[in-house]
């Protein structure tokens, strides 16, 4: 047998039971893909007989090879184990040039991307500030906007989520002024006895935004001053802050437990919007920002076709999610709040129109419904290329040379309105639309 990788092990499985029984008997039943990668096909009814089983795993191990579940390569209805994977919630449909199949994919590291998705918009506006790459003015972008809502008398909540690489602390507040507690400590603690109440004022601290006459910006960094104190305890604490919370009460994803935590953290104080600086990448921790906390998720990218991969390969997995969403009777909606931001733009238009219509591409081909799907569909998601109020549109940042040490901690002058007035201000608007009317704020009266 030909040498074959992970790709095309799927395909394999596919073919080989749909060529000795038939294509029905695949799409009906499941295949359970375990941490390893090795595979396991789960038929939604009886064995007829033992011949049967054997013959169909001696075919399972002699195709797939390595990527056979040698102990188990064939399971049945009313197997043990067997029942549960059929009627998993998290079935993904996939469809394959050659046949569909629907798999439970079994995950140690990455498994926040196969969350269900939070589909319902939620009050404050939140907004996730997200990258596939560090330097591309993420954070740079984040504090203009905070400086320029608590401008407009604005109260903002600003959280790091950027555990591995933190930051945001210290760009927004003072050395003297960190709080004592941070995201990381929150997330630790939670998973053991609670964040009492009377200890959430210790996790904030006001930030250098906050100005006389104007709105309240407020940061939840990720680390706080105990972190600091103790240095040697921030990687186990890193190492224990992604696992999910399993109690009495049953099990909390590392997305639920943020979402709990921003709301705990909204109701003690008004505040007009939340902004959450992301972690680059597609690793585990950025899975929650982008999926679980009901946001707007702003994609900051250049044009460039690095950018452009990385789009795709988030946006083929985030296709399957919304196809699992509408199999199961959901609504996808979320797939609107994903808004690319087209950062340190440059001054050919040529190219500006050609990354617009790469995403266009990307969106229609995974985040859009298909032709085919819009014509089942009394209210499918599908946009024009032109239309600017399309989620593929991108919200523009021109390079500005004079941000690129941007440290206004350190330099005064540099959150003020008429620094970053004529760089800003499309982007600025933009988001203004994004958050929606109860979200964006008007100009301060003179």
């Amino acid at each position: 047998m030909a040498p074959f990788f992970f790709d095309d092990a799927l395909v394999r499985l596919v073919e080989t039971l749909s060529e000795r029984i038939d294509r029905a008997f695949v799409e009906e039943g499941v295949v359970l893909r375990d941490a390893s990668g090795r595979l396991t096909f789960v038929a939604n009814r009886p064995a007829r007989d033992e011949s049967e089983r054997q013959s169909l795993g001696d075919a399972l191990i002699a195709a797939l090879g390595p990527y056979a579940r040698a102990d188990r390569p064939i399971s049945f209805k009313g197997d043990g184990g067997a029942d549960p994977v059929l009627e998993s919630p998290d079935r993904l449909p996939i469809q394959l040039a050659e046949g569909f199949c629907r798999l439970v994919d079994r995950r140690i590291v990455g498994s926040g991307w196969l969350d269900t998705p939070l589909d319902e918009a939620v009050f404050p506006p939140r907004v996730v500030f997200a990258s596939l790459k560090g330097g591309v003015g993420r954070s740079t972008a984040l504090a203009v906007a905070a400086a320029d809502l608590a401008r407009r008398n604005r109260n903002i909540l600003i959280i790091d989520l950027d555990l591995e690489a933190p930051g945001l602390g210290h760009l927004l507040l003072g050395p003297e002024e960190p709080p004592r507690y941070g995201v990381l400590d929150y997330l630790v603690e939670d998973g053991l006895g609670g964040v009492p109440d009377a200890l959430l004022p210790d996790f904030i601290a006001s930030s250098l935004l906050t100005s006389a006459g104007g709105g309240r910006v407020d940061v939840l960094p990720a680390l706080g001053q105990r972190s600091f104190d103790h240095p040697e305890n921030v990687l186990p604490k890193l190492s224990r802050a992604m696992l999910e919370d399993v109690g009495d009460g049953g099990t909390h994803s590392v997305a639920e437990q943020i979402s709990a935590m921003i709301t705990r953290i909204t109701r003690r104080e008004q505040y007009d919007a939340v902004f959450i600086d992301s972690r680059a990448g597609l690793a585990e921790l950025a899975a929650p920002a982008v999926l679980g906390l009901g946001a707007t998720v702003l994609l900051f990218g250049t044009a460039q076709q690095q950018t452009l991969e990385g789009y795709r390969a988030l946006f083929a997995a985030l296709r399957l999610l919304a196809q699992r969403d509408k199999d199961q009777g959901r609504g996808a909606e979320w797939r609107t709040r994903l808004r690319p931001v087209y950062a340190k733009a440059g001054l050919d238009n040529r190219v500006a129109e050609r990354f617009t219509d790469d995403l266009y591409e990307l969106y229609s081909e995974y985040l859009y419904d298909s032709e085919e799907d819009s014509a089942a569909d009394s209210d499918p998601l599908r946009f024009a290329r032109d239309d600017p109020e399309a989620p593929h549109w991108p919200l523009v940042i021109p390079f500005n040379q004079s941000f690129i040490d941007f440290d206004p901690c350190r330099t005064e002058g540099q959150l003020l309105q008429p620094f970053y007035e004529q760089t800003y201000r499309s982007f600025l608007s933009g988001l203004d639309a994004a958050m929606g009317a109860e979200g964006a704020p008007k100009e301060p009266e003179a």
